[in-house]
C-alpha cells in the first residue's frame, strides 16, 4: 500500500513537470509569434492615438477587475477560505496558459486552485466550467443586442436575450445529474436563477468592454463603422478562434478580423496595426502577467525533480 502511494506521488509529480514544460513550450511559441508584429509601427500608432490608447488601457483594466470580481464571487460559492490577495494571484495564472487551445488556460487556473487552496480538483474544474458557460452566455447576449442595434430594431433581440437568460439556469438544473457524472458539481446556490442571471449580465458587460476597446483603437467614429459592428467582429472572430482549436487563435483572429473590416469597407491603412495593438492589450499582455502570478505563488517549488526521476 505504501509503495502504491509512493508511485502515485511520483506519477503526479511527473505530470506536474510535464505540464510545466508544456506551458513553457506554448509560451515560447507565443513569444515567437508576437515577434512577427510590426512593433515599431504599432508604437507610432500609439503615439498618434495616445488619448484613445490610454482610455482603451483603462477599460482593459476595468474589464480585468470585473472579470476577477465575478470569478471571486463564484470561488466563494466553493470555498470561503481564500484570502483576497491570494485569489487575485490565482485568478491571474490563467494568463500563463492563454496560448493553450480551446480555453484550456482556465483548466490551468483550476489546477492552481487545487495546489494553493483547500478546494478539490473536481470543485475547481466545476468552477471554471460554469464560469466558462456564463462567459459564453454573456457573449451571446452582447451578440444578439449588437445585431439588434445594427438592424435598427431592439424588441426581438431584447426578448431573445431575456428568454436566454431565463432558460440558462433552467437548462443547467436539467443537466445537473448528467454533469455530476463528469464530476461537475453545481449546488443550488450556484444555479439559483437570480444569481446566475446577474452573473451572466456581468459577463456580457465584460464582452461589451472588449468590443468598445476595439472600436476606440480603430479611431471611433472616424473608422466609419458602428460600435455594434465592432462588437460583432470581436465576438464572432474570437468564437471562431476558439472553435478552430489553434493555440490562442494565433493567426486566425488577426486574419478573420482583417477580412471582416475589409468586408465592411473600412479604408484605414493601419488596419493590421490596430488589430495587432488590440491583441497586445487583450491577449499578449496576459502571458507575462500569468507567469508572474505562477512564480508569485511559487508553484515551481512543488516540483520534486529528483524524486520523480529516481
Amino acid at each position: 500500500m505504501f509503495n502504491f502511494i509512493k508511485n502515485k506521488d511520483k506519477i503526479l509529480n511527473l505530470l506536474h513537470i510535464f505540464g510545466f514544460i508544456l506551458l513553457i513550450i506554448v509560451t515560447c511559441f507565443g513569444v515567437y509569434q508576437i515577434r512577427e508584429e510590426n512593433l515599431a509601427d504599432i508604437k507610432n500608432l500609439i503615439i498618434n492615438r495616445w488619448g484613445l490608447f490610454l482610455f482603451a488601457c483603462a477599460l482593459r483594466l476595468l474589464d480585468w477587475m470585473l472579470d476577477y470580481y465575478l470569478w471571486r464571487c463564484m470561488l466563494k460559492k466553493y470555498s470561503t477560505n481564500v484570502p483576497v490577495i491570494k485569489s487575485v494571484w490565482i485568478y491571474l495564472t490563467a494568463g500563463a496558459g492563454i496560448v493553450l487551445p480551446v480555453q484550456l488556460g482556465r483548466a490551468l487556473r483550476g489546477y492552481v486552485i487545487t495546489k494553493t487552496t483547500d478546494v478539490s480538483l473536481s470543485k475547481a474544474m466545476s468552477l471554471e466550467f460554469l464560469f466558462l458557460l456564463c462567459v459564453f452566455e454573456g457573449a451571446f447576449l452582447v451578440t444578439i443586442i449588437s445585431l439588434g442595434f445594427y438592424a435598427d430594431t431592439l424588441l426581438l433581440p431584447i426578448i431573445f436575450s431575456l428568454l436566454s437568460l431565463i432558460m440558462f439556469p433552467f437548462v443547467l438544473r436539467v443537466l445537473k445529474p448528467l454533469l455530476l457524472k463528469f464530476k461537475i458539481l453545481l449546488n443550488d446556490d450556484l444555479i439559483h436563477p437570480l444569481f446566475l442571471m446577474t452573473f451572466c449580465v456581468g459577463c456580457s458587460i465584460g464582452w461589451a468592454i472588449n468590443g468598445f476597446i476595439f472600436y476606440l483603437l480603430l479611431g471611433g467614429r472616424k473608422s466609419g463603422i458602428y460600435l455594434s459592428q465592432a462588437e460583432i467582429i470581436v465576438l464572432g472572430n474570437l468564437l471562431l478562434a476558439i472553435c478552430s482549436g489553434i493555440p490562442g487563435g494565433i493567426g486566425i483572429v488577426e486574419t478573420t478580423m482583417s477580412i471582416s473590416l475589409h468586408w465592411l469597407q473600412v479604408q484605414l491603412p493601419e488596419i493590421i496595426l490596430v488589430i495587432g495593438l488590440f491583441r497586445i492589450i487583450t491577449f499578449w499582455i496576459w502571458i507575462p502577467v500569468g507567469w508572474l502570478a505562477l512564480f508569485r505563488l511559487k508553484l515551481y517549488k512543488k516540483i520534486d525533480l529528483g524524486n520523480s526521476i529516481q
